[in-house]
């Protein structure tokens, strides 16, 4: 029977309403390009959503530009969280307020200097108050790492990244910044950072996050850093670079990350509850500090390689050195942190002294209730003494330039490894407990710490943590990865069965056409097969198969052909060299009658707004045509081509009626247009003819849907 064509439907005036929880006569607008995107602005009121189409978007410069409220926002999403793939030099901005952009996933794209992925600002207008979560940006990068551009930049104020994975920037630029106006109040949070290769050349300019920048040393930022993973986050030694006030690093796990957290100007933040687990990677480290009024408490440093030869390095300050020098350090607060196997000294108490002009000392240092267990090293390294040692406890080769009267050497470890694989202390553990006094209200677990506050970042309680490091299952999008349909998945492709065809043309009237013919072990059971007679020489001048095609996105597609032939005269078919011409040039096949998958000619798709022609003609007799997958990817394999044939074998069904694998309002749309005509397409019940039963059939199948 053949196929139901695939009709234009234009999206950007058409919407679906629909009641959303709590928003009264919300409106969904489904689009398949930027253009549509901006022709739909002006509709736009708080609770509507913009749905992008699941599929390739490529060269889209999205500019999200409205103003939702806080109950009710306005939101840009993927159709399918995951399955619509941006690259190109595609990217976003925001600007207005309460705007929410979620589900979309950037891949293998790459930017010219200067630009941004997902920006927070359109012009000179930021946006405030919005979100973008369980999105991924992966391998967005130039063919010179040397090209400067950023991922994420927020600006505006009270923004928030969620949820979300940035795997694999190689280039110069930084993957989440904040720029501008302070104090902003961003939230960065359950994100995955990972795989961040190295700068090969060593510059500056590779982090992984970046708050502010030494022209805002003065300002106050209250962005909050918290419950992200940085796996592997090798970029440059500052993974974080802190460079505003009042900011707060918490709950983050860093994991083999050759690099540290940096507090590198400004003043004021906290680095709370974070697990550095190093597993004895060169370069990995801790945290770096310059300046005034910090806060680094309950943290947990296991096994890291010495980055800066300590694990936490107080760093020297300059006299009236600029914004972008070294501010003395003053009034800062060291409590509460397990350091455990690590390369290097626990403290260098004075880092960097005597260079680039800095020759003060840090003062003001409280060095309180920390638990070091590496045996191999000092705990101090650096004389300086404007630091205050107090309830310090180190089973350590030696105390260094600790102050004898603050630490208490221990001759045996303090700690064991406990279930959870992490060294902890036991009751009647050295500091269980000894603290005399503490800052700390819980433990790097989130359990409390009570009146008796042990030394270290773990206190004894018997309670079941509320934190611990974290693992991929607890950050980045819930749909990530996708290991169902990746970037090269069947969401994102045209796949239909050759028998399937629209319409049969028979150029020379000689009443010679393909025919359709069943074979056990086809996909479907059925082949498209080429009738008999001499070779063809030219595709327009014999039988023709023409099937009308709707595209997920504009963008490149390669045609891949799963077809056979028996001899040397019965292994080619022509196809057409773009779309909507002649078939005329040749695909050979295999000539031994067994099915093979053959790469085609590339096809460029300008437009989802009109449907696009795609014709196969006869060039030998009996050759056999099973199945055609049109794809962004040029590169697929048998074995990858076999699952997504049967990927979209699986997921398709009667109701199914423009194949896409869903069912929607558009296959409703279909099927009434073809029962309307007549078209056979709306012959559910096969019998020949269209009437009553084949409308309630179409029904039943609607609501049962595919898969079911």
């Amino acid at each position: 029977m053949p196929r139901l064509s695939a009709l234009s439907l234009s999206l950007s005036g058409c919407a679906a309403l629909h009641a959303a929880s709590g928003v009264a006569f919300a409106t969904e607008y489904v689009v398949s390009s930027a253009a549509e995107i901006q022709s739909t602005l002006g509709d736009l009121v708080p609770g509507d959503a913009l749905v992008l189409s699941d599929g390739i978007w490529t060269d889209q410069l999205i500019r999200f530009i409205a103003t939702g409220t806080e109950a009710n926002p306005i939101t840009l999403r993927a159709q399918t969280p995951g399955r619509v793939v941006l690259n190109g030099d595609s990217r976003i901005e925001l600007s207005g307020a309460h705007l929410v952009v979620e589900g979309l996933r950037f891949e293998g794209g790459a930017l010219a200097a200067g630009q941004h992925v997902v920006r927070f600002k359109s012009g000179s207008t930021p946006a405030r108050n919005s979100v973008l979560r369980d999105t991924a940006i992966i391998d967005y990068n130039p063919d010179s790492e040397l090209t400067r551009y950023f991922w994420v930049s927020l600006h505006g104020t009270d923004n928030v990244v969620e949820n979300c994975v940035f795997q694999n920037q190689f280039h110069s630029g930084v993957v989440v910044t904040v720029w501008d106006e302070f104090p902003n109040r961003h939230i960065i949070r359950n994100n995955y950072f990972l795989d961040m290769p190295e700068d090969p050349q060593g510059a500056n300019g590779w982090e992984t996050i970046r708050i502010g920048s030494s022209a805002n040393v003065d300002l106050i930022s209250n962005t909050v850093v918290e419950s992200n993973l940085f796996e592997r986050c090798d970029g440059e030694i500052e993974i974080i670079s802190s460079k505003t006030g009042d900011c707060f690093y918490r709950y983050n796990t860093f994991l083999e990350c050759k690099g540290t957290l940096t507090l590198r100007h400004g003043f004021g933040a906290e680095v709370q509850g974070n697990f550095f687990l190093g597993n004895n990677r060169d370069g990995s480290g801790g945290v770096r500090v310059v300046g005034p009024g910090h806060r680094v408490w309950n943290n947990y440093f296991e096994k890291l390689g010495g980055r800066t030869g300590a694990v936490i390095a107080l760093y020297a300050g300059e006299i009236d050195g600029p914004d972008s020098g070294y501010l003395a350090m003053d009034d800062v607060v060291v409590a509460h942190n397990t350091i455990v196997d690590c390369e290097g000294a626990a403290f260098d108490l004075a880092s960097g002294l005597g260079t680039s002009n800095r020759t003060v000392l840090p003062m003001g240092v409280t060095l309180l209730a920390n638990l070091i267990s590496s045996p191999a090293e000092d705990v101090g390294r650096s004389t300086n003494n404007g630091v205050t040692w107090l309830d310090n406890m180190a089973y350590a080769s030696g105390l260094g330039t600790a102050d004898a009267s603050g630490v208490s050497l221990l001759g045996n470890d303090p700690l064991s490894v406990a279930a959870d694989g992490l060294e902890r202390p036991t009751n009647g553990s050295p500091g269980v407990p000894s603290a005399q006094f503490t800052l700390a209200t819980d433990d790097m677990d989130g359990d409390p710490r009570g009146g008796s506050p042990d030394i270290g970042a773990d206190q004894v309680t018997g309670l079941t943590p509320v934190r611990a490091p974290l693992t991929p299952d607890d950050v980045g999008p819930s749909w990530y990865p996708l290991n169902d349909v990746p970037p090269g998945g069947a969401a994102i492709a045209t796949i239909f069965e050759a028998e399937d065809f629209d319409h049969l043309i028979d150029p020379d009237n000689d009443g010679v056409e393909f025919t359709i013919e069943t074979i056990a072990g086809a996909s479907n059971d059925a082949v498209l097969k080429s009738p008999d007679g001499s070779r063809s020489d030219s595709g327009d001048d014999e039988t023709i198969a023409s099937y009308e095609l709707r595209f997920p996105a504009a963008g490149d597609y390669t045609a891949y052909y799963l077809a056979r032939g028996f001899s040397g005269s019965s292994d080619s078919f022509f196809e057409p060299s773009v779309l909507g011409a002649a078939p005329t040039d040749a695909v050979t096949t295999s000539s031994n009658g067994v099915f093979a998958w053959e790469r085609g000619n590339r096809y460029t798709v300008a437009s989802t707004s009109t449907t696009s022609e795609f014709r196969i003609g006869r060039r030998e007799q009996d050759t056999e045509i099973d199945a055609v997958i049109l794809h962004p990817d040029d590169g697929l394999d048998a074995l990858e081509l076999d699952a997504l044939l049967g990927d979209w074998v699986a997921n398709t069904c009667d109701a199914d009626v423009d194949r896409n694998t869903s069912v929607d309002f558009f296959d409703t749309i279909l099927f009434l247009e073809a029962f309307d005509s007549g078209d056979l397409a709306a012959d559910l019940s096969g019998d020949g003819s269209i009437n009553r039963s084949d409308a309630l059939r179409y029904l039943v199948l609607n609501e049962a849907g595919c898969g079911e």
